[in-house]
């Protein structure tokens, strides 16, 4: 077989896997902050209840978690007299180098009826190439870049269960979901699709040796 017809099947395969979504990530790579305040008298419009970076607890005697999550969020309560950390993270599934702090533990509530109690996670990851997905949350969630001056999507007020697809390219972006009113608290992700680096490879590899072949052949 020429080296052109093997070039011309890796390139061809390569193509096919990007262009049918068959290339899916088996993981992506999280830092996670999050914090947490009583908020009594606060309303679904309230500032503290809110998915977003300006949001008020973002202080330091509000944080009460960090750590490191690898793997696609999956995260779902929906038992109404929990409503924890413990619990809506599926016990901590996928989590590494967790701290707490301000005498806060996985048994932290994260929110409570009549917007009494609230808590706002921020999700940073870093993405090489192109990132698609589908994120259902319960409540509030927006997308920015890594320093928060540009606001990608935001559906950042508390909700009833809604799905939104996002798309980004090569860059380091932050997440910011809040859980807001009491149970269900919802943070899932689905339809994630990013080229992995074999099928990359692939087509590179398919390129450079039709290059190469089309170049001899000029030279012949």
């Amino acid at each position: 077989m020429s080296v052109k017809t093997v070039a011309f099947a890796a390139c061809t395969a390569g193509a096919l896997l990007l262009a049918s979504g068959g290339a899916y990530a088996s993981a992506l790579n999280f830092s996670v902050v999050a914090w947490n305040a009583s908020t009594p008298g606060s309303t679904i419009g309230s500032a503290n209840q809110q998915a977003l970076p300006s949001n008020p607890l973002v202080t330091k005697s509000d944080l009460f978690f960090t750590g490191k999550f690898s793997g696609i969020p999956e995260w779902d309560d929906n038992t109404q007299a929990d409503n924890t950390l413990w619990d809506f993270t599926n016990q901590l599934s996928g989590f590494s180098n967790v701290t707490y702090y301000n005498g806060d533990s996985a048994d932290t509530v994260l929110s409570t009826a009549n917007f009494a109690s609230d808590s706002l996670f921020k999700l940073t990851f870093t993405v090489n190439t192109t990132l698609s997905a589908t994120v259902t949350h319960d409540d509030g969630y927006s997308l920015w870049n890594s320093n928060n001056t540009t606001d990608l999507f935001d559906y950042a007020g508390p909700t009833t269960a809604v799905g939104n697809s996002f798309s980004v390219g090569p860059g380091t972006y932050n997440l910011w979901y809040d859980e807001a009113n009491g149970a269900p608290a919802e943070l899932a992700f689905s339809n994630v699709t990013v080229p992995e680096p074999g099928t990359l490879a692939l087509l590179a590899t398919g390129l450079l040796g039709l290059g190469w072949a089309l170049r001899r052949r000029r030279h012949a």
